[in-house]
């Protein structure tokens, strides 16, 4: 008679950690000046910010987070005191690869 409760208990923690109340625990740059947008990136590496009602951003201070082939452009969000705040950079491939000069 425990097992199907045991399930039971297993399946509720799933379903609330994949609940859409989740999202909002994003932290959202809207929220934040730029210099506290850039510090939150810079203590934790690489993180995905909410940027808007419906958009979001990954932010990287390295390149090595990264795929190999990408590389780190400057990447702006709006903040409660910038609408073009850099924060951080992006991964991203580059236009033109190695030789095409």
């Amino acid at each position: 008679m425990r097992y199907p409760m045991l399930v039971f208990s297993l399946f509720a923690a799933c379903v609330s950690a994949f609940a859409p109340g989740s999202a909002a625990a994003r932290p959202d740059t809207r929220t934040m000046t730029c210099a506290q947008a850039q510090d939150f990136v810079r203590q934790r590496g690489a993180v995905v910010m909410t940027t808007g009602r419906h958009t979001y951003r990954r932010f990287v201070t390295h390149w090595r987070y990264c795929d190999a082939w990408q590389r780190l452009f400057p990447e702006k969000a709006p903040t409660r005191d910038n609408p073009q705040c850099i924060v951080a950079y992006r991964c991203d491939e580059p236009l033109f690869g190695p030789g095409w000069d």
